[in-house]
């Protein structure tokens, strides 16, 4: 229960500056509306009665043309039913002129009350002159014309009191209207300053609990904090908080700064523990990256041992297969494949010719041409090497073994084992089977001479888009100089010099020899 009740104090401390601004807020929203309303019906009930009052006017116009009409028409034409008719517009005449005499609009207004008085006697007056009008007119026409010009004259007289009846009941409307915008001007400064004041005691309320509640909350913040520095190794030790009184804060506090003070022994331990395991496994590590380098150099060297077996069986020097596997990875570069693969492609590419192996002696180191049957058994060799070589899972045997398959294969779907046709063939195979034929012409041979080196490039130019890939030769006839320093490199044996291919495996050195 003590529990409870310390939490429900935290609770109102920090929610009292909320509690007065929800009830400055509605405060402020009922004024609002209360003002609204009032405002709003008082200049409703101002528009209201002056309309009513500007109609009325009208009316009283109305029915006074109306007389005058019935009046001089029954002056001259003696009709029968004048009295009926005077009698009941007169009637109505003051039934309005009393309506505008008792407006609310009006009554406390004392010009207004006179000039309605004046119009009562006016139309006094003109019922004199229009009753006498009749008579006058038959006795005499003179006596009568100026009965109707007094008729008229007291006509006008009235209509002009209306009018300035009218403009009597703007002047009241305008006031009015001012009236209402002062008061309304006092309300809202009334309104500001309440909510003003309103307002800045919630600021003041507002410091001087945060500084209360702050200051205690300051040092559980060092304390906790101090703790995540030491799991992040920011610092040695924590700083322990132990804060007195029997408050909430402390209480809190005191319960954080004992849980801190468990895990803070836990943390030591389990540091120890793991920087036991971060020892050994950075060991285990090294000794298996050093294996795994093991694996893969000794992967690559049976790869190259292999593919100088089978070109020492053909009387071929090893040099070959070394000049093939650079330029397949100078190409591949060139063609824009990754570093990665290019030098997959190199790695694989000695086992071009692996297939050769089982082909007879006689077969393959004979000097002339090959019979039909002869050249049958030879090309046997490129799915000899993929049938040797495709079922491992190595990566440098796989693509040996599509090398294997289909470096003998033609652009234009002569080729063989199988015949395929432009980028059927794998992008390995073509690769390779340029590397593989430029050597192959540039080199001495059982059954040849090397060629020249301008009749290798003329039949290069001449199976573009036939043997060869045509964007491939093109990149190879456009770099032509870097091919040929690979050569120069292999064939001298200088085991300090550097080949072309080395320096591509370098991306520092790339853009110094190649243009990708």
């Amino acid at each position: 229960m003590l529990h409870f009740i310390n939490d429900l104090k935290l609770v109102v401390k920090l929610n009292i500056t909320t509690a007065i601004a929800a009830v400055t807020v509605i405060i402020a929203t009922i004024m609002f509306f209360v003002i609204t309303n009032i405002f709003f019906n008082i200049s409703s009930q101002n528009s209201l009665s002056k309309e009513r009052l500007q109609e009325t006017s009208n009316r009283i116009i109305n029915l006074l043309h109306k007389i005058d009409y019935s009046t001089i028409n029954h002056a001259i034409n003696q009709t029968n039913t004048y009295e009926e008719v005077s009698q009941q517009l007169y009637k109505e005449l003051s039934i309005n002129i009393d309506k505008v005499a008792q407006s609310d609009y009006l009554h406390n207004d004392a010009e207004a009350k006179v000039i309605i008085k004046n119009i009562k006697i006016r139309i006094h007056g003109y019922k004199s002159i229009a009753d006498s009008l009749q008579e006058e007119v038959q006795e005499d026409s003179t006596d009568g014309l100026y009965a109707i010009m007094g008729l008229s004259a007291a006509s006008q007289r009235i209509m002009s009191d209306l009018e300035e009846l009218n403009n009597k009941i703007n002047i009241i409307t305008k006031k009015n209207i001012q009236e209402l915008n002062q008061n309304i001007f006092y309300i809202k400064i009334f309104s500001v300053s309440f909510i003003s004041i309103l307002f800045m005691l919630m600021l003041y309320t507002n410091k001087i609990i945060s500084i209360s509640i702050l200051e205690r909350m300051e040092q559980l913040k060092e304390g906790i904090m101090s703790f995540f520095d030491m799991l992040s190794k920011k610092r040695e030790n924590v700083i322990h908080v132990k804060q007195d009184g029997k408050d909430e804060i402390a209480e809190i506090a005191n319960i954080v700064d004992s849980n801190i003070y468990i895990a803070e022994d836990i943390l030591k331990l389990e540091r120890m523990s793991a920087d036991l395991i971060e020892k050994k496994v950075d060991e285990a590590t090294k000794e298996l990256q050093a294996l795994n380098n093991e694996v893969e150099a000794t992967q690559r060297e049976v790869v190259f041992t292999m593919g100088s077996i089978a070109e020492e069986r053909s009387k071929e020097t090893g040099n070959h297969v070394k000049r093939v596997a650079e330029y397949s990875l100078i190409l591949a570069r060139l063609y824009g494949m990754s570093l990665e693969e290019s030098l997959l492609i190199k790695n694989a590419s000695p086992m071009h010719d692996i297939g050769k192996v089982a082909i007879p002696d006689d077969i393959l180191n004979k000097p002339g041409r090959f019979t039909p049957e002869e050249f049958e058994i030879m090309k046997a060799h490129a799915e000899l090497g993929h049938k040797m070589l495709k079922f491992s899972e190595r990566s440098i045997l796989k693509a040996a073994s599509i090398l294997a398959y289909e470096h003998h294969e033609r652009w234009d779907g002569k080729g063989y084992p199988r015949g395929l046709k432009g980028e059927e063939i794998h992008i390995y195979g073509r690769i390779t089977a340029i590397a593989d034929v430029f050597d192959a012409l540039g080199s001495d041979r059982v059954y040849k001479e090397a060629w020249p080196l301008k009749k290798i490039l003329n039949l290069f130019e001449e199976e573009r888009g036939k043997q060869f890939d045509p964007d491939l030769v093109d990149l190879f006839l456009d770099h032509l100089e870097h091919f040929l320093a690979a050569k120069e490199i292999i064939e001298n044996g200088d085991k300090e010099d550097i080949s072309l291919s080395t320096y591509i495996e370098d991306f520092n050195k790339v853009e110094k020899y190649i243009v990708l």
